[in-house]
């Protein structure tokens, strides 16, 4: 069984580093999860792998396959057990973003609705607002995705939108994807109205017009006075702002909610709200894949980041009705 070397070669220094960060308080907890405290193995892995005993890790290669033979402390099976143990014992407290009703989301697109026919608000602030969370829920959209629409894009084929059988709006997106590499280019489509109501076009349109007397035609749909794209925490304080007034006025709305800023975010819920309403009207499930797991599609081969946005848009036309769909059922 021995002797060991004098020296920490099982990765417990790392295992206490990991233990000490878990007694920070955390958000829901006295402490944090689980979740948030693993991360620090990646942390430590990389700068191990990134001084001079990680240079002499071993790299075995076939074809496209590769493994790497490192004696990285946090790869070991002591520090693998440990994690293990620890997330046992620690468990986790997940608070997932509550999922936006099509009730709720009428009523939001009703406030704002009200608040630009009365002129007292700011038109840009308000357009930019119903557009946001418009296009979020009918394409459902993480929250940091949008922010990722293009002004130019959706410009251009605005009027082939207009002259479709079915009414509609393309929204490309341009930016870097989660879990993706490079720079992308995606299109979504989204239906003029929906079946209950919402009016994402006219929204967006709004927004448009306001950007077209300031000269504005080209960059980030969503943009500050610098013309830098904004950050989704932007619109986040109004978001919960807006629903713990509705929370107030309508709580038939809101049964189950007790905290509005706790329950709900602006990352997760317009997107589980979009897809869990689909899901009640009968939605087929190919039709909610290809528009929510377009990651999983751009991977299989079907989309090719080298193609040209006219030649995007061309491959996005011939499964249009088909992508409608999807925002057609909210």
């Amino acid at each position: 069984m021995g002797p060991f070397p004098l020296e920490d070669t099982f990765g417990m220094a790392a295992a206490i580093v990991v233990l000490q960060l878990s007694l920070k308080p955390g958000k829901y907890a006295s402490h944090l999860q689980f979740g948030s405290v693993r991360k620090l193995r990646a942390a430590l892995s990389n700068v191990y792998h990134a001084s001079v005993e990680g240079q002499q890790a071993t790299v075995m290669a076939k074809d496209t396959r590769k493994l790497v033979v490192t004696k990285c402390p946090t790869y070991g099976e002591f520090f693998e057990r440990f994690t293990k143990g620890m997330h046992k014992r620690m468990g986790e407290d997940i608070r997932p973003d509550k999922a936006i009703s099509i009730q709720l989301m009428k009523e939001l697109s009703s406030q704002l609705e009200e608040e630009w026919e009365s002129g007292t608000s700011n038109k840009l602030r308000v357009s930019m607002e119903a557009s946001f969370y418009l296009i979020a829920f009918c394409c459902a959209l993480r929250g940091e995705e949008v922010p990722l629409a293009d002004l130019f894009g959706i410009a251009r084929y605005w009027l082939d939108g207009e002259r479709h059988v079915t009414p509609h709006v393309i929204i490309p997106l341009i930016g870097r994807f989660k879990g993706e590499t490079g720079e992308k280019t995606l299109y979504l489509c989204s239906v003029a109205v929906t079946s209950h109501g919402l009016e994402p076009r006219k929204g967006i349109e709004r927004l448009l017009e306001i950007y077209h007397q300031n000269g504005i035609r080209n960059g980030h749909l969503f943009r500050d006075a610098h013309g830098n794209k904004m950050k989704t925490t932007h619109f986040e304080p109004s978001f919960l702002d807006r629903l713990n007034c509705i929370k107030n006025e309508r709580p038939d709305l809101m049964a189950g909610v007790e905290d509005v800023y706790d329950e709900f975010g602006i990352l997760r819920s317009l997107r589980r709200g979009a897809t869990s309403e689909t899901v009640n009207q009968g939605a087929p499930p190919d039709v909610i894949d290809a528009n929510n797991r377009w990651q999983k599609v751009m991977k299989s081969g079907a989309s090719h980041p080298s193609l040209s946005m006219r030649e995007h848009y061309t491959d996005v036309r011939m499964t249009l009705d088909h992508r409608l769909r999807f925002s057609m059922a909210l």
